[in-house]
């Protein structure tokens, strides 16, 4: 199998990116077109001028619209999430189980609206890519890193010990509602969606809301080796091994450690299509609240990250990482082959472009 690797797609977002920074082109506003290119970078990538260097604000702004655009096409042809919080703590999550929604009517079948959805997912990628290069980073290296510190936010061992709790209390609420003597409370589901706020952990991991949070001097490759403990009782259930995955230099790799991380922690149960889509939005919302009040002079424009202190590249640098983790494992859940779409779309952009 040939896999969609970072420098191919970087590639492609360059050359298929509006030339217009100021604005989304017209093949960006118009509607999907019939999937009718091939899967590899497009032949004009050779030979093609490259736009002017993009603006952090303005990719930042694009990839604002181009989320709107996803966030409609949901609204639009989706179904609604099915109830997983009905999942009891107990159960143990497994690669296959509980299943993603690539299986399950909608998004299981061929249709205009997935593919609608599909398409605005690979040009967020592409946008994604674009801002990247605005920002003077790399990708691939924010997204290991990330994966890495949350690794350290969220402990394997201590996530489970937090499931494992909650199992006396869920049949406690359980007993409660059967018996009727008080009605289900929302706030219980809510508590336990994602093993609890990285701050629940602090007096183990030493990671505050000010202190642990760099990852300045953090090794992008170090999440690579990270595995769950062979100790730990429920290690059968966990993911593959780093070692049988793809390489981390191409989309899928980092799709499928993403998918491991929350495996191991049982928060698969709570990644359905639009919990996944808001975490997005929500991400974006703190991505766009770093560039908010920079002006478009020096710090807006091409390169101006460059004259911003470390830390503050370090904070975009993780904001931008957690709007790629969401939006690779939404790809994932939905049974979207997100590198490969992306490379269609920016191919269909070269050619609308002639």
């Amino acid at each position: 199998m040939t896999y969609v690797t970072f420098d191919s797609l970087r590639a492609a977002a360059l050359r298929s990116r509006p030339s217009d920074t100021g604005r989304i082109s017209e093949a960006d506003e118009s509607s999907p077109s019939p999937r009718r290119v091939s899967d590899q970078p497009p032949p004009q990538a050779a030979t093609s001028p490259l736009p002017p260097p993009p603006s952090p604000r303005d990719e930042v702004i694009r990839l604002g619209a181009h989320v709107g655009r996803l966030c409609s096409a949901v609204l639009t042809h989706a179904p609604s999430d099915p109830p997983r919080n009905a999942l009891g703590p107990e159960m143990v999550e497994t690669e296959s189980f509980p299943p993603t929604m690539a299986d399950v009517g909608f998004w299981a079948e061929k249709s205009k609206g997935r593919d609608e959805i599909a398409s605005a997912v690979g040009m967020i990628l592409l946008t994604i890519f674009v801002l990247e290069q605005a920002c003077g980073m790399d990708l691939r290296v924010c997204i290991l890193k990330k994966i890495e510190l949350n690794g350290r936010k969220y402990p394997v061992k201590l996530c489970k010990v937090r499931r494992r709790t909650h199992v006396i209390v869920w049949m406690v609420e359980f007993i409660h509602v059967v018996s009727s003597i008080v009605p289900h409370s929302p706030s219980f589901i809510s508590a336990q969606g994602k093993s609890g706020k990285y701050t629940a952990y602090s007096d183990q991991t030493g990671i505050t809301k000010t202190d642990g949070q760099s990852t300045l001097h953090t090794d992008p490759d170090e999440s690579l080796h990270s595995t769950p403990s062979s100790s730990d009782s429920d290690s059968e259930a966990s993911s593959v091994e780093a070692n049988d995955l793809p390489g981390a230099d191409t989309i899928e790799g980092i799709t499928l450690r993403i998918r491991r991380f929350a495996t191991d922690r049982s928060w698969c149960r709570y990644h359905t299509p639009r919990n996944i889509v808001l975490a997005l939005l929500g991400e974006l919302g703190e991505l766009a609240e770093l560039f908010q009040w920079k002006g478009d002079g020096p710090d807006g424009a091409p390169g101006g990250l460059q004259n911003w202190l470390d830390a503050d590249r370090d904070t975009v640098g993780q904001e931008l990482a957690d709007v790629s983790i969401y939006l690779l494992r939404l790809a994932d859940v939905c049974g979207v082959d997100v590198g490969r779409e992306a490379m269609k779309v920016a191919a269909e952009h070269l050619t609308r472009r002639g």
